[in-house]
């Protein structure tokens, strides 16, 4: 076998993890992973080691613990664990050759089915792609890879082609009817009729078009995401690589925080866990363990050991061998599967597709009684029936769901011209319904920005200022210098030369005291050098500190730990004193703990340090020696008391969710004044644990913060305050917020730093981190929501309007109060313009005075169709007193002139009526100007003008010459229907005054 083939069989040298107990010693290796005879192997191997007395391997955690004496030494023992692996794996691959060398080649493999990498281990699933997991792919593989496999992108759905989207318009119910209309007006010599009908078919198809296929590019756009570079081992070396250039074969290094770019069989692991909501639907982080093979049946929630593309790492580190990229990922699979479908109606598109059919029932019904009433007094029956399906189509908004559809992805298009992206549609109709907001403190109240301000050492507690004690003696100088070293070592921050300052790279906890440390006078690299990292343990969800094991200069070793006061206070069994270590009795915890919240209280992050001069354990550590507490400030972002205000006002409560003590978050709310005025109530993360979901949903009622909390009481606080039927936002910047922006009703992540997993999952993304901005992404969601209903108001009366006036001139004297081809025309000059204008209303002032809407009600209760019903009828009543006052059926041309015209302007003027649901007329008129919406009535107007003026014009829709009586008439329509409505709006006290 050559020298390369074996270096691709070993997987991973064997690495010693723990040797501070002398004669003992733990030692990890990767091709242990899941294979239980090869651990029989190696444990009988080293008990034939002469000086071995004890020894244990472990598929399950790849590790083996060897005890010896001489002549045995650590040496040996690691060397004797390599031998034996490398033989298993030589063996099984000369067992593969005998077999023709089922390995081929990756292309090979990429032409057939995917095999079941969870049914195999690690080194099993590298083999097969023919890459060594130390060393990774060589860039000339890498290469040769993409160009065969293609790029690690998912191809993105084909949209709707103009004409597929202008095909779809003309299979509705009303363009059927009104194709049927154009079919009868033909038949029976109606040819201008039935052009007009045609005409009016292609131009609101164009316009539903146009306004559709704006519509889908803004939702297309809501998918537009630009991942992060991710790191891989390419040529034994760490690279970061754009995601799209990964390939079968890569090692990646994921970390907390990371999207997972494609899917990949785990290698190794510390400690993992992953969001994998995406495929499964699970918000609770899914725990993974690289050592277990599995069945090849056992189904995706269940694969411990895989990763797939597009789910979040929320906890711990791993490497793991891509097996699948592009289209061929399980999630790409889905996307095939969806091929070309569109998105499913939004909760308020489908309310109004139910009242649209309801409308469509009910005109129909009308509309059966206009035209039996025509034809009961004599009226042509074909005349008749081409007026009824006139009738329908007039008298029903059809377009309800696509004004919807426009409206919120014109809502969408503003809010991106304030900072707010949209990444889903509907959740601009969540924006103005929600009630509690859960914000998480770091990054989002405060400014993640740490610095280390106190400390407190031999029960002393001491202020640091621009890295130098503000009081306090050589001693405790001495002391401090001590704390600063341990926290510089026991941190995963890389320190980079960059010029004369030096760069950190790592979180602002972690940053923070490295900067302390350099300020203070520490040589953090060279101490570093002097005492390199044997094994480290990171802080994890279930596990408040972390622990990294050193080896001293003298030859000895080192451990150190960080954390939560509390948790590592109990691993102590002394002190550091002046006098050396002094014992931690029950007096000295105490005054620790005293210490500890009283820098909370003053909204300090609190940390506990301390170290083993002898080593130890760092997965169980043991007889520590206590260091102290440093206290780092995170300030309080500048605009956020401003804008918590802000949203008491606007009736959403808002709740601290931080994994900070109750001391430290308790103090930061008093600051923030959460209580808005009354006492802040704090639940703990214990106390969250041990209550039923209805006594959680109960306090969560009440409480304005949650302390000590992890990733998943996140998630449960938020499940807690939607149990009690609130509708919950939740904003977030961080990898520990994933879960709980997944599970609530409405998820906004803060921008600029944050966490690719928070700005995935969450609906909306700040693209800066001022809370200011949530403040206004509620106010423009409560604006596209009270758009919507103006837009509806203004279609469906003005629908009411057209129907009671046909009905009404049925009844009144047996006459046609307009023509269908009338009818059409005011589809065109009286409807579309004015409705998408309405669209675009700026919100009103006092939107955010106004409570939540109930997110339970429909868009439209059954109060507002009755007020909707009683404005249409008096728009509708004012043009059938002017049809009457014009002739009616005996001078039908005149009569029907002036109530063409006199319903198109009322409608319009009806339009600036719509604008508010609250002020009047008068307070309407006066508001800012609506400049679009002015457009839209002065176009329409002109064209109604144009229509009456042209002689072609008035042929094709039949108008007569009209008087200066007749524009009198014409004029009270309008005016006096928007004056009657205002007063009757005001005499109901539907319109409140300002």
């Amino acid at each position: 076998m050559s020298a390369q083939r074996r270096a691709d069989l070993a997987l991973a040298r064997a690495q010693i993890i723990h040797a501070a107990v002398p004669g003992r010693v733990r030692i990890r290796h990767l091709g242990l992973s899941g294979r239980s005879a090869l651990a029989e192997t190696v444990t009988s191997r080293l008990l034939a080691c002469p000086g071995v007395t004890r020894a244990r391997a472990s598929a399950t955690t790849a590790t083996v613990l060897a005890e010896f004496s001489a002549p045995a030494s650590m040496a040996q023992i690691r060397l004797a664990v390599d031998d034996a692996v490398a033989e298993q794996d030589q063996a099984a691959v000369s067992r593969a050759d005998m077999a023709q060398d089922a390995v081929q080649g990756v292309a090979k493999d990429d032409g057939a089915a995917d095999p079941p990498w969870h049914a195999m281990t690690a080194a099993e699933a590298a083999r097969r792609l023919r890459v060594g997991v130390e060393a990774g792919l060589d860039d000339e593989e890498a290469a040769r890879r993409l160009a065969t496999l293609g790029r690690n992108e998912i191809p993105h759905v084909k949209p709707r082609s103009t004409l597929a989207i202008f095909a779809d318009q003309m299979v509705s119910l009303p363009v059927g009817l009104l194709i049927g209309s154009a079919a009868l007006s033909v038949m029976t010599g109606g040819v201008i009729d039935a052009a007009v009908i045609a005409a009016v078919v292609l131009l609101n198809a164009g316009v539903a078009t146009a306004t559709e296929r704006r519509a889908e590019r803004t939702i297309r756009s809501l998918s537009d995401y630009a991942p992060r570079p991710t790191p891989v081992m390419r040529s034994g070396a760490r690279a970061l690589l754009d995601p799209a250039e990964i390939v079968r074969g890569d090692i990646l290094l994921l970390e907390r925080g990371m999207l997972i770019p494609a899917d990949a069989r785990l290698i190794s692991c510390a400690d993992f866990s992953v969001n994998e909501a995406a495929l499964t639907g699970e918000a609770a982080p899914a725990r993974k363990a690289a050592g277990r093979t599995l069945p090849a049946a056992t189904v995706l929630p269940e694969r411990c050991n895989m990763l797939y593309r597009g789910t979040a790492v929320t906890g711990g580190c791993a490497a793991a061998l891509v097996t699948a990229t592009g289209g061929a990922t399980e999630i790409g699979r889905i996307q095939r599967l969806l091929g070309a479908l569109r998105p499913p109606a939004t909760p308020m598109q489908r309310q109004l597709y139910d009242v649209e059919r309801e409308l469509i029932v009910v005109s129909a019904l009308v509309c059966g009684v206009v035209f039996g009433i025509g034809v009961y007094r004599g009226r042509g029956l074909i005349l008749m029936l081409r007026n009824a399906i006139s009738l329908v189509v007039a008298a029903i908004p059809e377009g309800l769901p696509a004004v919807a559809t426009t409206t919120l992805a014109l809502g969408v298009e503003n809010m991106r011209r304030h900072d707010v992206l949209a990444r889903k549609l509907d959740a601009v109709e969540t924006l103005g319904a929600m009630e509690v907001i859960g914000l998480d403190k770091t990054g989002t109240l405060t400014e993640n920005r740490m610095r280390m301000v106190a400390a407190h050492v031999d029960g002393a507690l001491l202020a640091l200022e621009g890295g130098r004690l503000v009081e306090g003696d050589a001693e405790a100088r001495t002391m401090t210098k001590r704390l600063l070293e341990a926290a510089a070592l026991c941190s995963d921050a890389v320190l980079e030369p960059a010029g004369a300052v030096a760069h950190i790279d790592g979180t602002p906890t972690e940053s923070a005291l490295i900067e302390a440390a350099l300020a203070f006078g520490v040589d953090v690299a060279a101490l570093r050098a002097d005492a390199p990292l044997l094994a480290d343990v990171p802080r994890s969800e279930h596990r408040m500190r972390m622990s990294t094991l050193h080896r001293r200069d003298d030859g000895g070793e080192l451990l150190c730990v960080k954390g939560d006061p509390e948790e590592v206070l109990r691993r102590c069994a002394g002190r550091a004193a002046r006098e050396g270590v002094a014992p931690l009795d029950e007096a000295a915890r105490s005054s620790i703990r005293e210490a500890n919240a009283q820098m909370a209280s003053r909204a300090l992050r609190v940390l506990g340090v301390a170290v083993s001069e002898v080593g130890g354990d760092p997965y169980d550590e043991r007889e520590l020696v206590w260091l102290g507490l440093a206290g780092l400030v995170d300030p309080i972002r500048p605009g956020v008391p401003s804008a918590l205000k802000l949203l008491h006002r606007a009736g959403v409560r808002s709740v601290m969710i931080t994994g900070d003590q109750s001391a430290t978050a308790l103090a930061i709310a008093r600051q923030l004044d959460l209580g808005d005025g009354g006492d802040v109530v704090v639940l703990e993360a214990g106390e969250i644990a041990a209550l039923p979901p209805e006594t959680l949903a109960a306090r969560s009622a009440r409480a304005q913060v949650f302390a000590r909390v992890s990733p998943v009481d996140k998630l449960n606080i938020v499940k807690a305050l939607q149990n009690g039927g609130r509708v919950v936002g939740m904003t977030g910047d961080g990898v520990n917020d994933g879960p709980a922006l997944r599970a609530a009703d409405i998820s906004i992540a803060m921008g600029g730093d944050g966490a690719d997993v928070a700005r995935e999952v969450a609906d909306m993304v700040l693209v800066s981190n001022d809370l200011h901005g949530v403040v206004e992404a509620v106010r423009l969601g409560r604006a596209t929501h009270a758009n919507i209903r103006k837009v509806l108001r203004y279609l469906i009366a003005t629908s009411v309007s057209e129907t009671f006036v046909m009905l009404g001139a049925a009844l009144l004297d047996g006459g046609v109060a307009m023509s269908s081809t009338q009818l059409l025309w005011l589809n065109i000059a009286g409807e579309p313009l004015p409705a998408l204008a309405l669209g675009l209303e700026e919100p009103e002032d006092g939107l955010l005075e106004q409570p939540p809407r109930d997110a339970r009600a429909p868009i439209l209760a059954p109060a507002d169709f009755r007020s909707l019903l009683l404005e249409g009828v008096v728009l509708g009543s004012c043009a059938l007193a002017a049809y009457s006052l014009a002739g009616g059926a005996r001078d039908a041309a005149r009569s029907g002139t002036v109530t063409f015209h006199g319903l198109t302007l009322g409608q319009l003027l009806y339009s600036v009526s719509c604008r508010s649901e609250r002020a009047g007329l008068a307070a309407k008129v006066m508001r800012a100007p609506n400049r679009k919406l002015v457009g839209a009535i002065l176009l329409s107007t002109a064209v109604q003008a144009a229509a009456q003026v042209f002689p072609v014009t008035r042929r094709i829709l039949g108008l007569a010459p009209i008087g200066g009586r007749d524009l009198f008439a014409i004029a009270g329509v309008a005016i006096g229907s928007a004056v009657a409505n205002d007063a009757i709006r005001a005499l109901s006290g539907a319109a409140p005054k300002k």
